[in-house]
């Protein structure tokens, strides 16, 4: 009897023992479980605070927090400081199924590079830059499975799109700051209007050029028109330096000859006027007038034939006379 009641008991104080330590581990697994929805954001980051998957807080701040253990709250991390990059320079990826195999293969079916074709049916080589941040982490989070693939799709297409407008001198040349922009533009309302959340802060196209294969037929061509373009404008500016020398120059002639003109025309003038004076003295006492002339006539001569000799008639019989116009 002893020897059970003894068993009776090692067995009751085992089970109290368990007892105790299952309550004291069952305390410790609920205060951890408690301590798990503590969470911290970091500062380049936000957080989206979802309740049983719906969003109760869109932008929770850097800092630390509480929500919440799994799986009631479910703290999205969203790095919105950060610049993300993206280089499009494989046109091959219009081809790629979401699950990210090819339904068809350009480059083993062909043998060709996947390139751009430029309105004038020229190939070009070309690399976009896009440098993007999360706007909206709420749609980036929730509104498409890969937002990023879409906007690589999407930049794609309409580099093709843009390109099919061009001719290939353009794209070479003075068209690739006017294509940057068109095509940013079109891609940041394509993103608004899906509600992606990507903002893209950034684009550029790194490099465009043709095929490896005629890139130094195409050099040519665009140092002439680099040559082209610099011959037009040290013309432009010798026809701006020119030009408003030669206007000065005709300005001041057409002065000159107006100044001549007047002048001429005063002196014409005044001489009809001393003229028209003398014709009306003239006509009042014609006599008068006619001795004036003469006398004014004959002051004006004598200086210039120094002396004047009369000869009459000798005894010889022979006369010469040198005389004096006689007056009428």
């Amino acid at each position: 009897m002893k020897e059970g009641t003894i068993t009776k008991a090692l067995k009751y104080a085992l089970h109290q023992l368990i007892w105790v330590y299952a309550k004291w581990l069952l305390l410790l697994a609920v205060i951890w479980y408690a301590t798990t929805g503590f969470y911290k954001i970091e500062g380049d980051s936000v957080g989206v605070l979802t309740r049983f998957g719906k969003v109760v807080e869109r932008r929770v701040q850097p800092g630390l927090h509480y929500k919440l253990p799994w799986p009631v709250d479910e703290i999205h991390r969203v790095k919105v400081k950060q610049v993300k990059t993206l280089e499009i320079n494989d046109f091959g990826s219009l081809f790629t199924t979401a699950e990210g195999g090819r339904s068809y293969d350009f480059f083993n079916e062909t043998s060709l590079e996947p390139h751009c074709i430029t309105g004038d049916n020229n190939i070009v080589a070309i690399t976009l830059v896009i440098k993007y941040t999360i706007g909206s982490p709420v749609q980036y989070l929730f509104r498409l499975k890969q937002p990023e693939l879409l906007m690589e799709r999407g930049a794609a297409h309409l580099i093709v799109q843009h390109l099919a407008g061009l001719r290939i001198d353009e794209v070479l040349t003075i068209a690739k700051k006017q294509l940057e922009f068109d095509i940013q533009q079109s891609l940041t309302e394509m993103l608004e209007l899906h509600e992606t959340g990507i903002q893209i802060s950034f684009l550029e196209i790194k490099e465009i050029k043709p095929p490896r294969k005629v890139q130094e037929e195409f050099n040519k061509v665009i140092n002439a028109e680099v040559e082209k373009k610099k011959v037009l404008n040290e013309a432009q500016g010798y026809q701006n330096r020119i030009v408003p020398a030669a206007r000065t120059e005709a300005n001041r002639m057409i002065q000159e000859a107006r100044a001549y003109k007047r002048e001429k025309i005063l002196a014409a003038e005044g001489e009809a006027a001393q003229f028209l004076s003398k014709f009306q003295q003239y006509e009042q006492n014609p006599q008068a007038h006619q001795e004036k002339i003469y006398l004014e006539f004959i002051q004006q001569l004598l200086p210039t034939i120094g002396s004047v000799r009369v000869f009459t008639e000798g005894a010889s019989g022979s006369s010469s006379t040198i005389s004096l116009p006689e007056y009428e």
